[in-house]
């Protein structure tokens, strides 16, 4: 009896061991480093934060990132500050963690991705009633984590004006966009067109994405989208097709994107973000990432003045791709 239990201490002492031993190779060498990713929009009303861990070892990354204390930590708090417009009166809210399924496939994919989530209502008739966004997060172990930035104005159309309905585009006059926006700007734009069959009309959608950050007389920016821009995007997207009855254009919307100072640098460092070698741009103190604001203005549906769709109906290339306007 006594060789019995003499030889269940061994096993137990050696099944101790081995599960020390596993711990310990997960864990060394490990870097518990909060890695964050913040982009506020004053137009929401719900806001989220990401909050994941950078970390190091001798292991390769597939295996490591089976383990979700390398990507992920089990406490942690955040606290966001709100400055109102006037500068004064600095209020807080506590962000609070749910579980979200739109992950990001790939080796750092784990099977439960979350988001710190907060609700807060930031403009009040079109206007912002914050001017400065602060968050801090709180890691048992570890220094507090925080960073702040301003909250962006949502951008300004000046052309097409706020009335304007149609849209002129011809082969020596380009469509002219211009706004007013922070650092980083887009403009993504959509021209829907129409096909026409014996018995049904499908909707097709041509796109096109321009990015400007040079101000014209330092005060807005301007993208134009001309007519032989539109003819490519049509050539490369659409093919002559014998049971279509006849194409053409229906509305157009554009949407312009704009960002803080610290977005555009990001976007400027975006393909070394993840290469801690290279010095990637952070906002964040005690951690890496980004917190900024970016705001998005649309405008549409308008649609291509009769001059226009004449042009285009009695275009060489598009009437062998069976546009016919009327």
């Amino acid at each position: 009896m006594v060789k019995k239990h003499i030889v269940l201490l061994i096993l137990g002492g050696l099944f101790l061991f081995a599960c020390e031993e596993s711990v310990e190779i997960q864990n060394q060498p490990f870097e518990s480093k909060p890695v964050i990713y913040c982009m506020v929009d004053p137009n929401d009303t719900t806001h989220s934060i990401r909050i994941e861990r950078m970390f190091s070892g001798i292991q390769a990354p597939a295996k490591s990132a089976g383990v979700p204390d390398s990507l992920l930590f089990k406490e942690v708090k955040v606290t966001v500050f709100f400055t109102p417009q006037s500068g004064s009166g600095t209020s807080s809210i506590q962000a609070h963690c749910v579980e979200v399924a739109d992950k990001n496939p790939g080796y750092f994919g784990f099977q439960k991705h979350y988001l710190y989530q907060f609700e807060q209502v930031m403009k009040l008739e079109g206007r912002n009633i914050y001017n400065r966004i602060e968050i801090k997060v709180e890691i048992p172990g570890l220094p507090p984590v925080s960073a702040f930035c301003k909250i962006i104005e949502s951008p300004v159309i000046w052309s097409p004006n706020s009335a304007q309905q149609y849209i002129y585009i011809v082969p020596d006059s380009p469509l002219r966009i211009q706004w007013s926006g922070g650092f980083w700007n887009e403009v993504d734009i959509k021209f829907e067109i129409k096909e026409m069959y014996a018995d049904s009309i499908s909707t097709k959608v041509l796109q096109f994405q321009k990015v400007n950050d040079v101000q014209i007389n330092g005060k807005y920016y301007e993208v134009r989208i001309p007519y032989d821009l539109v003819i490519q995007g049509i050539l490369k997207n659409f093919s002559y097709r014998e049971n279509i009855i006849r194409r053409y254009f229906g509305p157009v919307t554009f949407s312009i994107h704009t960002g803080q100072e610290e977005y555009a640098k990001y976007i400027e460092y975006q393909n070394g973000i993840n290469d801690f070698n290279q010095n990637p741009f952070s906002n964040i103190e005690n951690g890496l990432g980004l917190l900024s604001s970016k705001s998005t203005i649309k405008k549409g549906p308008m649609v291509l003045d009769e001059t226009c769709r004449l042009e285009f109906a009695n275009d060489p290339v598009l009437k062998n791709l069976n546009f016919v306007e009327y």
